[in-house]
């Protein structure tokens, strides 16, 4: 996945000076002397950044994060001049960049059965979205199986767990790992235990706030499959697919 724009590049340059500082005989590194410096990073990265830090230089760095915004790293005196203006480079984002997102995430379970018929009225929003995919596949209706909402702040990760119509358990696992003007970063850990043809969803993409979005389509599976435990077969009422659609939409934002 994309990195946020201004942590993206803060790790970028953290992972030069990783490549920069690796030691060439394995022992000049070791006498280095070592210094310690307290940086002010955004509240929200700091546990983010103070991670990238200390991979960035293995064992030749100690980092903490006494409190929120403030790292204190213990490392080699040649390499804070480069860590002090990676992490600065922070500060040159716009507020937009450095903001933190509130986001609203909506998730959609949809059947689509083979033929002409009526879209769910609960889909109208999606109609073009569906109407693509009935240009591309032909004659098409769609139904919900099942919608699900959460808000979670951008860096942060959420988790809603449902039933599914057919009783069986459903998780999304999601994380907001950059936002930065309309564009987010988005990453889903989403399992489905009723075998139901979409079972399972391990996905990172990027979106815009209000753009809906197929994270992934599978076959449809006959209903009676899973209580029956055989393959997934064709039958009379079998949807054609299952889409898993999602959409996000800016609630608000705070520096």
């Amino acid at each position: 996945m994309k990195q946020g724009f201004g942590c993206g590049a803060v790790l970028a340059a953290l992972l030069v000076l990783a490549g920069c500082q690796a030691p060439a005989s394995g022992s000049a590194s070791q006498t280095a002397p070592m210094e310690l410096k307290i940086y002010t990073v955004p509240p929200a990265q700091t546990g983010r950044l103070a991670e990238a830090v200390g991979n960035a230089l293995g064992g030749k760095a100690s980092v903490t994060t006494p409190v929120s915004g403030k790292l204190l790293v213990y490392a080699p005196r040649d390499t804070q001049a480069s860590i002090d203006a990676a992490l600065a480079s922070l500060g040159q984002a716009s507020p937009a960049q450095a903001a933190v997102a509130q986001v609203s995430l909506h998730f959609w379970v949809v059947d689509a059965q083979a033929g002409a018929g009526t879209d769910d009225v609960a889909l109208k929003p999606l109609s073009a979205t569906l109407d693509a995919l009935r240009q591309h596949m032909g004659p098409l209706h769609f139904q919900v199986n099942q919608a699900a909402s959460a808000a979670v702040a951008s860096d942060h990760h959420g988790t809603i767990t449902t039933t599914a119509p057919d009783g069986y358990p459903r998780t999304f696992d999601f994380r907001v790992a950059a936002a930065s003007g309309d564009a987010i970063d988005l990453s889903l850990d989403y399992q489905d235990a009723g075998h139901s043809g979409l079972r399972q969803v391990n996905t990172e993409v990027g979106t815009r706030y209000g753009e809906y979005l197929v994270l992934a389509q599978a076959p449809g599976v006959c209903p009676g499959s899973v209580a029956q435990a055989t393959p997934a077969t064709a039958c009379a009422d079998a949807p054609a697919l299952r889409l898993l659609i999602v959409r996000a939409d800016r609630l608000n934002a705070r520096s």
